[in-house]
């Protein structure tokens, strides 16, 4: 592959770049922000070079041809040379043209090995178009990001301030009051025990951002997508429980009726779920097909990968992690991913979750920019459950960028729906269903 793409280089660009360091030590910083790898210089005898130059960059000593040849024997005439260059003036441009050579070197030969494999049959068609897609996004990674000068920056940020599709809530105000919502680019954990109610946590927040305009897409791992719609129609229909829907119970069948179109006429072309993708390729292709604004992930750990991949768990779930954080930065969009915690906390007098307790967690707590537990004290100790039945806490752990808590918000697990307050639980239970004991 070396002889494939040796004609892309410019040794009088890498030359330039060599010798105006030796004139100017200062120039070592211009060019850095440009070649961040010794690779990107061609010629063997200039890569060396630029490794000592860097390492004596770092020891704080002088870069000037003694200093150099003191490290690489015989090379005084060849940095004599170079340091004859007449002018320092172009040096930036010279790096760029530099990386500019390393960048395309690296497609051609990327671009090589990719059609090697397309050519494949053995190899999974959605696999290999993810993997296009990570490597051109990898060589964008090595392109010098945009320079900003401070009025540049100012107006950039007060825009942003000023954005409010930038910024997604909730819209359960106890939550969005500690977490003051959920942005783009950036990952939000939902995690809990069996029984703590984070399915259904998270199908509510989907709730909300749907009858808010805002377009979601959910991996259901877990349940079917028959499951997760039966948990819709039972937070908006009146009398009907989710248990009725499990075990065909109904009979109201207006109500059913009534539901089903309000789902129909606010859901539609806005709420996309998927029960049959189980790896990451496939799911990250219907994202970039669909470009929602916020992805629900439920839940990570359930996520196949291929049999050959030998990893444990912890490190599948710490690359998926790490896959979506890229992900929702490049798209653009809210990542919400559900996770289970491990048993330590059954053997705790206090079974309050903390961070420690989620599962296989991998890089999940260093990607996620929040992170937040579903607690059910019923379900625990329901004798000393504050709230009794209808309180449901939601302990947010991680903040990157505010505070952590406690939010209380109410809830009515036979109608799988979440509210503000736990008295906004109980009245609407004893509307829509009378005589239910508190």
């Amino acid at each position: 592959m070396q002889e494939q793409v040796g004609g892309i280089f410019s040794d009088d660009a890498e030359r330039a770049v060599l010798g105006s360091i030796l004139i100017k030590d200062e120039c070592y910083d211009v060019v850095k922000e440009y070649i961040v790898e010794s690779e990107a210089f061609y010629v063997e005898k200039n890569k060396k070079i630029w490794e000592v130059m860097t390492e004596l960059k770092s020891e704080n000593i002088p870069i000037d041809i003694v200093n150099i040849s003191s490290k690489i024997k015989g090379i005084t005439y060849y940095l004599t040379g170079l340091s004859e260059i007449p002018s320092t003036a172009n040096v930036e441009s010279y790096a760029k043209q530099v990386n500019s050579d390393w960048l395309r070197r690296k497609l051609v030969s990327q671009s090589h090995e990719i059609a090697k494999k397309a050519y494949d049959n053995n190899n999974d068609i959605s696999s290999l178009l993810v993997n296009v897609h990570d490597t051109t996004s990898s060589l964008l990674n090595l392109e010098p990001g945009q320079k900003f000068d401070l009025d540049t920056l100012l107006s950039m940020t007060k825009d942003s301030l000023f954005n409010k599709r930038n910024l997604t809530t909730t819209g359960f105000a106890p939550i969005d009051n500690i977490i003051s919502g959920m942005t783009r680019g950036e990952i939000t954990i939902f995690a809990g025990r069996p029984g703590n109610a984070k399915t259904t946590t998270v199908a509510n927040i989907a709730r909300n951002l749907v009858l808010s305009g805002k377009k979601v897409v959910m991996f259901n791992r877990e349940m079917p997508n028959t499951e997760m719609m039966k948990k819709f129609i039972a937070m908006e229909a009146e009398g009907i429980t989710y248990h009725m829907l499990r075990h065909n119970a109904v009979t109201s069948k207006s109500e059913i009726e009534k539901s089903l179109n309000i789902i129909k006429e606010k859901y539609t072309d806005k709420l996309f779920m998927f029960d049959n993708i189980r790896n990451l390729e496939g799911t990250f292709r219907e994202i970039r097909r669909i470009k929602p604004d916020v992805v629900i992930d439920d839940h990570i750990g359930l996520i196949e990968y291929p049999s050959n991949d030998m990893r444990d768990l912890r490190l599948k779930i710490g690359d998926t992690s790490r896959r979506y954080k890229w992900l929702c930065k490049s798209e653009n969009i809210s990542v919400i991913l559900v996770s289970q915690l491990n048993r330590n906390i059954e053997y705790r007098t206090e079974r309050i979750p903390k961070l420690s307790d989620l599962a296989e967690s991998g890089n999940l707590e260093q990607d996620a920019e929040i992170v937040a537990f579903t607690h059910y004290p019923w379900t625990v100790n329901f004798e000393n459950a504050k709230h009794g039945k209808y309180g449901l806490d939601i302990v947010v752990a991680k903040n990157r960028y505010g505070s952590t808590g406690k939010a209380t918000v109410g809830f009515s697990p036979d109608c799988c729906t979440l509210y503000d307050t736990v008295e906004e639980a109980e009245a609407s239970v004893a509307k829509e269903m009378p005589g239910v004991p508190f």
